[in-house]
């Protein structure tokens, strides 16, 4: 592949030297346009932006719109692939006017697209709706099934991020029917997936586990491994939420028999966490703990630090629920230290709170403190409703932590930090723990 790209460099540079000696303005734009492309496709993003950027200076010379929308539409892609995404907010909202003004709407529909997929990749999906709901407004007169069925996934993921489980069924199922008509096998899988992930959020399990059924059907005739796994392990969790352990457990034991059998490392570990993770719920410790040590052993095996992340978390969940507080903390211990290496503040806090939580149970409180403090120093650096809820738990903690040292005016310091946190998010649960301990508090 890179080879081809190779030769169509050098064929476009000919180019531009032949339409440079004939003095050819717009041939030279064509062919800066067409070197751009290549550089894109290799991933060499700055020289694309170089050549697209001289691109676009002689299209605005010649006056030529049509190509400085394209145009605009091409650095938007590189400078968004080099991390300057105001520069590529820019030039797809360039873009976007541009196909407007010539009243193109296949150049306008690919601006919509690429400006709600330029806002779900950065998780701003209430940004991101909009455009995809303009193009498909557009979509009857685009006669194009294959993009409207990526606009109505895309669609569908956002609001399922959302939590707009009805919307996401809405446009999951539409995308669904346009993958039949296309006789789209594939497209067919991945919407059943989805819709079938939807429809479990809404707790509607019955729904949920026929269109896993149906991915796991398609998986099969496509001969798809990582499918079927997915629809194994989707089955399972079903099988969890309608609380049949037992029942999910024969999921999970499927999808570790198709990992042996496609001799997939990675998707072996995943379902050794699952397994694990299932039997620790039935309070089957022994086979939680075998199955997690596993799971770490291949994730070690693969220098998959994320993984092996994860599988000290899962190891020391098991060693929490057995009362084994010294183990636990180990594995929180060695969970901190790849967190830290891996840079990522919400994991360090998750654990922070964790190993605050089993020096609690140890009944060394003051230690304690001291990991709820640090907790809350990294979600600081957080935002979102799900660090706000972490935050208010850990002063809950801290307050619980006080409450048990006898420092009462302390404790209720942080109880009313815990009540203000669960009232401002509506948490009626969290609520009442707070007010639970402000009454022992007073």
């Amino acid at each position: 592949m890179k080879g081809d790209y190779d030769t169509a460099l050098k064929l476009h540079k000919t180019h531009l030297c032949i339409a440079q000696e004939l003095s050819d303005y717009a041939a030279q734009g064509r062919a800066y346009g067409n070197m751009g492309n290549a550089y894109n496709a290799l991933g060499m993003y700055d020289q694309a932006v170089k050549y697209h950027r001289q691109e676009l200076q002689i299209s605005m010379e010649v006056n030529d719109r049509a190509s400085q929308a394209s145009t605009h539409g091409n650095l938007a892609v590189a400078y968004q692939a080099l991390g300057a995404h105001d520069r590529a907010l820019q030039h797809y909202q360039n873009h976007l006017n541009i196909a407007r003004e010539l009243r193109d709407i296949q150049s306008e529909a690919r601006a919509l697209s690429n400006l709600g997929n330029f806002h779900c990749s950065r998780g701003e999906y209430v940004q991101a709706a909009p455009y995809y709901e303009q193009y498909l407004r557009l979509a009857p007169d685009l006669q194009d099934m294959e993009g409207e069925g990526k606009v109505c996934h895309n669609l569908g993921y956002a609001h399922y991020c959302l939590g707009n489980y009805q919307e996401a069924v809405k446009y999951y199922e539409q995308d669904l029917a346009l993958a039949k008509d296309l006789h789209d096998k594939l497209s067919q899988a991945k919407a059943y997936c989805n819709l079938g992930l939807a429809f479990k959020a809404l707790l509607n399990f019955a729904k949920a586990e026929e269109c896993q059924k149906y991915l796991l059907s398609l998986a099969q005739s496509l001969d798809n491994s990582q499918a079927k796994f997915r629809a194994l392990g989707n089955l399972g969790d079903i099988f969890v939420c309608k609380k049949d352990v037992n029942g999910a457990i024969k999921f999970y034991e499927q999808q570790l028999g198709l990992a042996h059998h496609v001799k997939d490392r990675r998707l072996e570990a995943s379902a050794y966490a699952a397994l694990g993770t299932a039997y620790r719920m039935v309070q089957k410790y022994d086979k939680a703990l075998g199955y997690h040590t596993q799971e770490l052993e291949v994730y070690q095996e693969l220098s998959d630090l994320p993984g092996e992340c994860r599988a000290h978390g899962h190891l020391a969940a098991v060693y929490m629920a057995l009362g084994k507080y010294t183990m636990a903390f180990k594995c929180y211990q060695e969970q901190l230290e790849l967190g830290r290496k891996l840079k990522e503040p919400s994991l360090e806090a998750q654990v922070y709170g964790n190993m605050g939580i089993t020096k609690m149970n140890m009944n060394v409180m003051e230690d304690a403190i001291g990991y709820f403090e640090q907790q809350l120093a990294m979600l600081q650096q957080l935002s979102g409703n799900e660090s706000v809820l972490d935050r208010g738990r850990a002063y809950g903690n801290l307050g619980d932590c006080y409450e048990a040292l006898g420092d009462y005016e302390e404790a209720i310091k942080y109880y009313e930090q815990y009540l203000s946190v669960a009232q401002s998010l509506n948490r009626m649960q969290d609520q009442a723990k707070a007010y639970r301990g402000l009454g022992n508090g007073h």
